[in-house]
C-alpha cells in the first residue's frame, strides 16, 4: 500500500472465508494499525470499528478513509501495517503490507 504523504486516501474490502465467499456477519471489533516497523509497539496510527472509524455497510465492505492529519507530520518512508479482526473471541489478522508514503509536492499553503 503507498501513497502520497498527506492526502486522503479510501478504500474499502470484504472479509472473506476460508471458500472464498463473502463473510455477510459484522466483525465484533476491527482495527487497522499502522507502526514503523513489527518489532515496536509504538501505534503510529490506528483506526478501529469500535470509534466508528472503521464503516461496515450493507453490502458487507468495510470501509477505511486515511485522512491527511493521519500522514501530514510522518517522514516519507516506509512503514508496516495490517487489519486484524475479533469475532466471537477469535482474533485473526486479515491483511499484512507494508504501508509507504510517497514524496509530496504540494503543501497547504
Amino acid at each position: 500500500m503507498e501513497f502520497t504523504r498527506g492526502d486522503t486516501y479510501k478504500f474499502k474490502f470484504q472479509r472473506l472465508d476460508g471458500n472464498n465467499e463473502i463473510i455477510t456477519t459484522k466483525a465484533n471489533k476491527m482495527w487497522f494499525t499502522v507502526k514503523e516497523n513489527y518489532y515496536t509497539d509504538k501505534i503510529v496510527f490506528q483506526k478501529t470499528l469500535e470509534n466508528n472509524e472503521i464503516i461496515f455497510d450493507n453490502e458487507y465492505y468495510y470501509h477505511i478513509t486515511i485522512n491527511n492529519e493521519d500522514t501530514q507530520e510522518l517522514s516519507y518512508g516506509s512503514y508496516v501495517c495490517d487489519i486484524q479482526t475479533e469475532t466471537n473471541g477469535v482474533i485473526k489478522t486479515i491483511y499484512k503490507d507494508d504501508f509507504t508514503l510517497l514524496e509530496e509536492v504540494t503543501f497547504e499553503v
